[in-house]
């Protein structure tokens, strides 16, 4: 079989193994999976893979989805086995996921659309989805993106905030596969969300309502889930909280998966004992060199998102601090009213109990 593109042609094997033939997106509603023609190193040095990308590609081309997933289903060669960060924004994923990939065990996708795709397909009440065709779908598309990198060894899949929902797919469809789900205190994640912009701010009771409606929360905890009666503050307290208390469900669920926390101060404070922590955690005995390439100035003092912006943790310290100073009493606020759920749900133990072991 023969995939058709304008100039050329790709043979199943390119389709399945070929890292430049990137599986971007899939549109169900027509059955069709849509592939980028990318040069790896762009999407190495690629901050995100999602929309924003899609401009740097040399091409693109579509097939059938029932096609593409039964090639991948009948070639019964090896992959490398993907490793997962999860979390729940502004805790500096993208920095995490770009030190892991400055050795050659790892390459870190960042935030690929596809799976901000499946997410938003398992959210759609509408769409039922049969279990063993979702089954299909998600592992699939995880395994064309678990391709043989030149660059780096074990695939690092870092998801979006949005696609938390999959992470009872990866504990339930991949045993085995390494997660790290990482956080933030909330009075951190209060002071970040302060930090943004209209415009992000601006999405908070979308995203409350998604992790909201992801699992029982609104059911167990009425006072905190009506998100269109609360003040900006108390919104970002119910996307902290429900992260939380969805992760404390799916690691329940699967009591024996490979998951762990990590909060986000030990990585900033202790990013060498963390990366080399994180690394073993991965599968991978960092060397000191290895560390030293992870936590070298030019990836730890540059802005995650721009590396020829300079930005490091002092420069975050010292906008935090601002904002904690401008906004003090709203903060205590929204802390005290938090308390009683995430106390009495022992919120703070939970992560502590499932945290990294870092050297």
């Amino acid at each position: 079989m023969l995939v058709k593109v304008k100039d050329f042609q790709v043979t199943p094997h390119a389709l399945l193994f070929d890292p430049e033939l990137y599986l971007f997106d899939i549109l169900p509603d027509r059955n069709i999976v849509r592939f980028l023609l990318v040069e790896e190193q762009h999407l190495e040095q690629a901050p995100f893979i999602d929309i924003r990308f899609e401009g740097l590609a040399r091409g693109q081309f579509s097939m059938p989805s029932f096609e593409l997933f039964g090639l991948e289903n009948q070639h019964g060669s090896s992959r490398p086995r993907p490793a997962f960060i999860f979390h729940h924004a502004f805790v500096c994923s993208t920095l995490l996921a770009r030190c892991l990939n400055q050795v050659d065990a790892f390459f870190s996708l960042k935030e690929p659309w596809i799976l901000r795709r499946l997410a938003d397909i398992k959210r759609d009440r509408q769409r039922r989805i049969p279990r063993t065709q979702w089954k299909q779908t998600f592992r699939s598309s995880v395994a064309l993106l678990a391709k043989n990198y030149r660059s780096g060894t074990t695939p690092v899949i870092k998801a979006t905030n949005v696609a938390n929902n999959l992470l009872p797919d990866v504990l339930r469809y991949l045993p085995g596969h390494p997660a790290l789900f990482l956080f933030s205190g909330l009075e951190d994640f209060l002071i970040s969300n302060l930090k943004k912009s209209e415009e992000t701010q601006r999405k908070m009771p979308e995203l409350a309502n998604w992790f909201v409606g992801d699992s029982d929360f609104a059911q167990r905890f009425p006072a905190y889930a009506d998100v269109g009666q609360l003040d900006f503050l108390q919104v970002c307290a119910v996307v902290w909280m429900a992260n939380i208390h969805n992760l404390r469900r799916d690691i329940g669920r699967y009591a024996d998966a490979p998951v762990r926390t990590l909060e986000m101060r030990r990585f900033l404070d202790h990013p060498a004992e963390t990366l080399a922590g994180l690394a073993a955690f991965f599968g991978h005995d960092a060397s000191e060199a290895d560390v030293a390439c992870m936590t070298s100035p030019e990836v730890m003092r540059s802005n995650a998102k721009d590396s020829n912006q300079p930005f490091d943790n002092t420069n975050r310290m010292s906008e935090s601090q601002r904002a904690r100073q401008a906004h003090a009493s709203e903060i205590e606020a929204v802390l005290a009213w938090a308390a009683p759920l995430i106390d009495g749900e022992s919120m703070l133990e939970f992560l502590d109990s499932v945290k990294l072991e870092t050297a």
